[in-house]
């Protein structure tokens, strides 16, 4: 790290998110030069051990009081990093060479048709890039042919999935494919990606209030994605922002309808693992809303000792109540 930042550790002061950020990304990087997988519970001494050792820098706390372990944030950074390497990882080895050249097998991913998408016939390197330098400039200038848009995120696909599996971060893939995180942009992805084409007919708020939070501290928000809610009650609001990897991606959602539909598309797109703590609801999402049911697998992220099921208990004696139940006349 920077002498300057070091200085800081020394003297007791906090470093600005920049830095933390950095000191995540080197700290990562050693990690996974000992361990290509490491168990949170190793991680998470390391944030404690850097907690010990830095307390008024990295420790968590309000009004100092602690708060939680003290380092729980420090870790949930340090596992965000480690998993956005695994992901690209667990996809593919990172790609060189021109978009022709990249034609090594990857693995299909759970509930996807299409992970891998190849270049149309007629397609090239060069025609790709001027189609990502058009939707940038549509981005930049605001504007809103949503056909055209849907068109060029569909052809540029295979683009955007190579940049994803070779492990960009989230906010490099925010600068570089801002569409992918729009409404029009990732359905597109998703209906390439899964075959599912979302449905978009459900009405839609007509409220025209704008307010959005200026201040959004993203080391409390969850590596997964996750909705915020602008406004004291999620049934009364009329924006919506989505966040991942601790990033916002998209701030000015007027649907909650479409702000579930980006948000639970990310966990596709970004090939993202399902939380234990919220696998039986995303479940339900993914196979009575979204009708994505492979027969083998599960999105949820792996437990030590706990056995896995294709198929959540809980969401299967929830559709079977939801199958019996009596909606009368």
């Amino acid at each position: 790290m920077p002498a300057s930042f070091m200085e800081k550790l020394q003297n007791g002061e906090r470093p600005s998110c920049s830095e933390r950020r950095q000191l995540v990304r080197i700290v990562s990087s050693e990690i996974l030069e000992v361990s290509k997988c490491p168990a949170k519970k190793h991680v998470s001494e390391i944030a404690r051990q850097m907690v010990i050792a830095y307390p008024k820098s990295f420790r968590d706390e309000i009004n100092s009081q602690v708060v939680g372990s003290g380092y729980d944030s420090l870790l949930k950074q340090l596992v965000c990093r480690i998993d956005n390497f695994k992901r690209a990882k667990a996809i593919s080895t990172p790609l060189c060479g021109t978009l022709e050249e990249s034609t090594k097998k990857r693995k299909l991913l759970y509930g996807c048709i299409n992970s891998d998408p190849q270049l149309l016939v007629g397609e090239t390197s060069e025609l790709q890039q001027e189609k990502k330098e058009k939707l940038l400039v549509m981005f930049q200038n605001n504007e809103s042919d949503v056909k055209t848009i849907y068109d060029l995120m569909t052809s540029t696909c295979t683009s955007q999935r190579n940049n994803i599996q070779s492990g960009k971060e989230t906010k490099d893939l925010l600068d570089e494919w801002p569409y992918l995180f729009q409404p029009a942009g990732m359905k597109a992805h998703f209906k390439e990606l899964t075959g599912i084409d979302i449905n978009n007919s459900f009405e839609e708020s007509a409220s025209k209030d704008t307010s959005v939070p200026s201040d959004i501290c993203s080391e409390q928000l969850p590596a997964t994605p996750c909705i915020v809610v602008c406004g004291e009650n999620p049934l009364t609001a009329s924006v919506y922002m989505v966040a991942v990897d601790q990033t916002i991606v998209n701030d000015h959602l007027l649907s909650f309808t479409e702000a579930l539909y980006l948000m639970f598309s990310l966990y596709y797109i970004l090939n993202i693992s399902y939380p234990v703590e919220l696998g039986a609801t995303l479940e339900f999402l993914q196979r009575c809303i979204f009708r994505i049911n492979p027969h083998k697998g599960t999105k949820v992220e792996k437990r030590e000792k706990k056995r896995a099921y294709s198929v959540n208990p809980r969401v299967l004696s929830l559709t079977s109540k939801i199958a019996a139940f009596d909606w009368g006349e």
